[in-house]
């Protein structure tokens, strides 16, 4: 028995489809330095130049590296060293902030808990140093500034090609007393940044197939921000919180400080159990209880250490005090976040209603610190059908 022929394809003007291969094939990874690089005298406080991005192709992130040199003495506050920033943001071609506006140790947790790096945690990499005495070196940090999502695909690099129209990163210095108590010495900090992109793909691979010439869902747009809520004394609170809301969310960070602004009376007044968080009409945690949470947050992401607030290359990695997260970003392989298909993030509405509602310990602060992703705008704020393939 033979087999039966194949029909020849029709002739005339009916021509045959191909699917372009995937935006990755035609291009590749770069990382390019040496755009930024000043230095600055930080007893006062001070403004940092801007850094204009040159055009590159598809940018995918930015890498913020400090190193602070002068003191002779000093004792590192809690959040050193990444509060030397009082400020810091990443503005698109309109002056809108996409990363910030919020202070370095702010921008830390977004490293620590965004699950962008195999090891994200900056205070305990190798590079990491955090000295407050006698040391020609008080501390080295790298901090990464996030615009892609998922590199798998990807989804999430913004587009880089005008020199004329450039996302613009902004950033104010703290007055070093507000890193260290008791400075003595001038404290010199250097800045230099880096750019994280990609090239602009090929037209067709080797065999002339085509490529896709941007990534899926292009114009899609991850945001990190920040809001607060005031908490006048111990007791319960019934929250609304509206940071975020109309976008899908991602992650979500609760950081609660203490009337002094310090993290570890955050963390000891944190209410346990919790007494609910509600969206909408659902509640996403009910009775939750504070070890219970921190036990999750800990298997998640892998930092077993008991004690909190780490600093050290090399060392274990504990928790943040004060700071607790949400994940919408771990549905994927380990279930770890950045192990993500995108589609299990919490879809909000501008009228949406969030509910914290929890027994507080002490007057202080609550901040959201809120990571939402905005779909390409031929798809709508709110609709997530690009960022899945449809699935």
């Amino acid at each position: 028995m033979t087999a039966p022929t194949k029909a020849a394809p029709k002739q005339g003007s009916q021509t045959q489809n191909v699917r372009p291969r995937s935006f990755l094939v035609g291009t590749q990874a770069v990382i390019e330095g040496g755009d930024y690089d000043n230095t600055y005298v930080a007893t006062n406080g001070i403004g940092a130049n801007p850094w204009a991005l040159q055009a590159t192709g598809w940018l995918r992130g930015l890498y913020v590296e400090c190193v602070g040199t002068g003191l002779t003495a000093g004792t590192p506050t809690a959040d050193a060293p990444f509060n030397i920033f009082s400020n810091i943001e990443l503005d698109d071609v309109n002056n809108e902030a996409i990363f910030g506006p919020f202070d370095g140790y702010t921008a830390y947790i977004t490293n620590k808990y965004g699950g962008y790096l195999f090891a994200g945690d900056p205070a305990t990499n190798a590079i990491f140093n955090l000295s407050g005495t006698t040391s020609t070196n008080n501390f080295t940090f790298v901090l990464y500034i996030p615009l892609e999502i998922v590199a798998r695909d990807p989804i999430g690099p913004v587009a880089s090609v005008n020199n004329t129209a450039s996302l613009t990163l902004r950033m104010t210095l703290n007055p070093t007393a507000t890193v260290f108590t008791t400075p003595t010495g001038v404290l010199s900090v250097r800045i230099k940044g880096s750019q994280s992109f990609y090239w602009e793909p090929k037209q067709a691979d080797k065999q002339g197939n085509p490529i896709s010439g941007q990534p899926p869902a292009s114009g899609t747009t991850q945001y990190w921000t920040q809001g607060s809520f005031g908490i006048a004394g111990a007791g319960v609170i019934n929250a609304q919180l509206v940071t975020g809301l109309g976008y899908p969310w991602r992650s979500y960070g609760f950081l609660y400080r203490d009337n002094t602004g310090a993290r570890a009376g955050g963390e000891t007044n944190w209410p346990d159990p919790l007494i609910g968080l509600k969206f909408e009409a659902n509640m996403l945690r009910s009775n939750y209880s504070k070890n219970l949470w921190k036990q999750q947050m800990s298997a998640m992401y892998g930092y077993n250490s008991a004690t909190a607030d780490t600093r050290g290359a090399g060392l274990a990695i504990g928790k943040e005090n004060g700071l607790y997260m949400l994940n919408w970003n771990n549905d994927f392989l380990g279930q770890r976040p950045g192990d993500e298909t995108r589609r299990s993030y919490l879809v909000t509405s501008p009228g949406s209603n969030f509910i914290f509602n929890g027994n507080m310990g002490v007057a202080g602060n609550l901040y959201s610190l809120v990571n939402y992703i905005a779909p390409g705008a031929s798809q709508g704020k709110q609709n997530t059908m690009a960022l899945t393939g449809g699935q």
